[in-house]
């Protein structure tokens, strides 16, 4: 990739100057390491990416959202945008923007050593912090919003969100990229702490369009914390997810859901790991792919169950669907167990929709297209029915199935 004119970008020296070094050691990713194996980087390299501070979304209304209720965050091709953003003054939730904030976790290894998000760090956009006070539970969505709307522009944000004890919220995240404009790429960084007691649900929605997008998602959990993800990827030239959530607490929940459907010259890949590093803690992972033309999907699971962390209830599967005869999935679910007494699986399937089930419809006068979302439907419902507001079910919908 090639970072046109790097003094466009708001650097601050003193910040900044040990993730550049970090990036100048990290090596462009490379199709010969095993975890960027099947990433098409080739087109993504020859892009000459800029900086773009100019806004041109008139309205929230024109991105057809479902109902935004609550707290409102808007960042446009990496930047801040107030006039987009609602946020309401609340004794529940600190609020607050800098170039980085997030304090330091158990990550920064990882970081270090991980070009994006070295990357990031080295020439960060924009990022907010969100602090929610204890024993406080909030009732209406957190809405963050992350949008490219120029061309070849590069956008690196970071989003950290810290839960106190006994507190709850809802987060929804939507990455989009303008129908209109191609080759723009948002670098993306979520940093989330839950501790004791506290629980958040997370609904991330993905729409890029032909334009990239890379989520590097770092997760900490305390003591009977709960932590419950959904994401749902609709279109991107690439995009890819790497979550990473170390449960470092006892009697936790973990859950990691999703559906992508990558279709003519895309490519969708989730990576994600889970550490059980602490005994009685369970994880759930679902992830369902759904491809069509040639488009392209990985999904890449590993649950890693650490010496001593026993009683661990710890299940992984990933079942795709092949629309088209082009299109490929690869499927690696992945176990590593260090202690004697869990209960871990995984699985994964792939293949085709039954011709009989398909003639069955067709037969009761529907058409191709609509037979084939009405069984699409019934392949992914168990994982769209884990968000429970009727209006976002139907607006995912609608996108996941190209209506």
């Amino acid at each position: 990739m090639i970072i046109k004119d790097l003094n466009q970008f708001s650097l601050n020296s003193e910040e900044n100057k040990e993730a550049i070094a970090n990036l100048s050691k990290n090596l462009f990713p490379s199709r010969k390491e095993e975890i960027w194996k099947y990433t098409p980087f080739k087109k993504f390299k020859k892009i000459n990416f800029h900086n773009q501070e100019n806004f041109k979304i008139k309205g929230l209304d024109t991105l057809n959202l479902p109902n935004l209720d609550g707290i409102v965050i808007v960042f446009e091709n990496g930047r801040y945008n107030s006039k987009l953003s609602r946020i309401v003054e609340t004794d529940e939730i600190d609020i607050s923007f800098s170039s980085d904030i997030f304090p330091s976790n158990n990550f920064q290894t990882i970081k270090k050593n991980n070009y994006f998000t070295s990357l990031n760090s080295s020439f960060l956009t924009n990022s907010v912090l969100v602090n929610v006070n204890s024993n406080t539970k909030i009732s209406k969505n957190l809405n963050f919003i992350n949008i490219v709307s120029s061309d070849n522009c590069l956008s690196n944000t970071k989003f950290s969100i810290v839960l106190n004890d006994n507190s709850n919220i809802n987060l929804r995240q939507y990455f989009l990229g303008n129908s209109s404009i191609s080759n723009g790429f948002i670098n993306h960084e979520n940093n989330i702490y839950l501790n004791s007691s506290s629980s958040l649900s997370i609904d991330k929605f993905q729409d890029l369009n032909n334009n990239f997008n890379f989520c590097n998602e770092f997760i900490t959990q305390k003591n009977d914390s709960k932590f419950i993800m959904n994401t749902f990827s609709c279109s991107g030239i690439i995009v890819r997810n790497d979550i990473i959530s170390d449960v470092n607490g006892e009697n936790c929940h973990t859950e990691l859901n999703g559906v992508f459907s990558p279709t003519k010259n895309e490519h969708i890949d989730n990576h994600t790991t889970i550490n059980h590093l602490v005994p009685n803690c369970k994880s759930f992972e679902n992830y369902k792919g759904v491809l069509k033309e040639n488009g392209v999907g990985v999904f890449n699971g590993k649950v890693i169950v650490h010496q001593d962390a026993q009683k661990i209830e710890a299940f992984q599967k990933n079942n795709n669907i092949l629309i088209d005869q082009d299109s490929i999935i690869y499927s690696k679910p992945e176990l590593e167990i260090y202690a004697d007494d869990v209960k871990c699986s995984h699985g994964s399937t792939t293949g085709q929709f039954d011709d009989e089930a398909l003639f069955y419809l067709r037969s009761r006068g529907l058409s191709i297209k609509k037979s084939l979302q009405l069984m699409t439907l019934g392949f992914i419902n168990e994982v769209i029915q884990k968000t429970s507001n009727l209006e976002y079910v139907d607006f995912v919908l609608k996108r996941l199935l190209k209506e």
